[in-house]
């Protein structure tokens, strides 16, 4: 972050009066709405530290004790200055907040250092409450109860940084040059490990027998089996290959490892597993279909998202949530904001989520027309309309690869009655128009 353009934003923000909300959308992100409209993204991010317009979606809500102070002291809190702290690219914004006994005085300070990157909330004597990151050396100490040692002005050598003449349309720029790289490489990554997953899921379709070959294998070993009991009294312990006369008359040479007996009763053993695999071959085909189509779906919907956040959530680093559900082959669970979003796989996964969503969740499908079924775990929470909209793209992105705008009605599980399956009518219903 150029200390100019910081210096530059700084001034811009100065007409504002209010904060009207602040949380934490990213790890190393903060959100500010300022005079209830005008939001910007604070990214204190080592290599990258910005400040940008975006409508990015918040994958979690945080809890820690630095959010909750974010929002207990300068949520809804009068400005009484931004600034630019001379020579350090440091964004002191101080506030006042009116509580029910007195005026609640606090400073945010942004600092966009490079390695010491960081968001500190201080009181009125400069006392550290909160901080984003914790650490102490030999010139400073950030932890809570210290009182906070600015950083020592230093000789700011940058290159001549531009005048900034439309700041709306600066920020969005900022967004879209920083993010641009990172999303690229972000799906370049994900698509790479979907294709080693489709490429397997491929290779164990393509050398899977079928029904009639492995009833035919087992029929063989069963003949086989059948004709070494027909001949075990004239067969010694020690023999291993056995030459032998079958039921037509002619001569059948069979190699065994084993006692001829046990070596019979493994051919029956083998050839019952024959025709038990022969009659699930079918389902087992189907189930890998159904995951092909699913991953061929994730594959494509993480191609055309145009957001970092859309495709962490659909494709998060960390599986073991997933990787532990009982039910993954009939559903596909997404998590965003506290909310967990069920996708129906299959006929038989949508059913699935049909019976098993509680009368306050809420069931998404694609209007008039046959789609996946979506349901949002509300826990009697009231949805939020990003929240929504994010489960409606899931439904239109794992429904059709058509690219078009579409309907998708959305209400409560309870006013959805079954009618056979998957089939479904539903009452008091509202709609989003999903573009794709």
């Amino acid at each position: 972050m150029k200390y100019k353009i910081l210096t530059q934003i700084s001034e811009f923000l100065s007409k504002f009066h209010k904060i009207s909300s602040i949380k934490r959308v990213g790890d190393l992100m903060i959100a500010i709405k300022f005079d209830g409209s005008y939001e910007l993204i604070f990214d204190l991010n080592k290599s990258h530290s910005s400040i940008y317009k975006s409508d990015q979606i918040q994958i979690k809500e945080y809890k820690a004790p630095f959010d909750i102070l974010l929002k207990k002291r300068l949520n809804s809190a009068k400005i009484l200055s931004i600034q630019t702290l001379p020579n350090n690219r440091i964004l002191a914004i101080k506030t006042a907040f009116s509580g029910s006994y007195k005026q609640v005085i606090s400073t945010l300070y942004l600092e966009f250092t490079g390695r010491f990157t960081n968001a500190i909330i201080c009181d009125e004597n400069g006392v550290i409450l909160e901080a984003l990151s914790h650490f102490e050396n030999a010139k400073r100490s950030i932890k809570v109860g210290k009182i906070l040692t600015l950083l020592d002005q230093i000789q700011i050598k940058e290159k001549p940084s531009e005048i900034i003449e439309d700041f709306d349309r600066y920020f969005i720029d900022e967004f879209s040059k920083i993010t641009l790289n990172n999303l690229n490489l972000l799906k370049a990554n994900k698509i790479a490990n979907l294709d080693k997953k489709i490429e397997i899921l491929n290779r164990n379709l393509s050398i899977l027998e079928t029904s009639q070959e492995l009833e035919n294998r087992a029929k063989e070993l069963n003949e086989m089996g059948n004709l070494i009991i027909a001949n075990l009294h004239n067969l010694s312990d020690y023999e291993r290959d056995l030459k032998l006369i079958d039921y037509a008359g002619n001569e059948v040479k069979i190699k065994i490892d084993t006692q001829p007996k046990i070596a019979a009763n493994e051919m029956f053993k083998t050839s019952k597993k024959l025709r038990q695999k022969a009659s699930n071959i079918e389902i087992q085909k189907e189930n890998l279909l159904t995951k092909l189509e699913f991953l061929n779906s994730l594959k494509n919907a993480i191609s055309s998202s145009s957001d970092i956040s859309e495709i962490e959530i659909l494709s998060p680093k960390k599986q073991g949530q997933k990787s532990q559900d009982k039910f993954s082959d009939l559903v596909e669970n997404f998590y965003i904001n506290g909310y967990k979003i069920s996708l129906g796989k299959s006929q038989k996964g949508n059913e699935f989520l049909l019976k098993n969503a509680k009368k306050d969740d809420f069931w998404f499908h694609l209007k008039d027309r046959p789609s996946t079924h979506v349901i949002i775990k509300s826990n009697k929470q009231n949805l939020s309309d990003e929240v929504a909209l994010f489960a409606a793209k899931l439904c239109v992105k794992f429904s059709t690869k058509s690219a078009g705008v579409y309907e998708v009605d959305y209400t409560k599980r309870q006013n959805v009655k079954i009618q056979n399956g998957a089939f479904v009518n539903y009452i008091n219903y509202k709609t989003i128009s999903i573009k794709i």
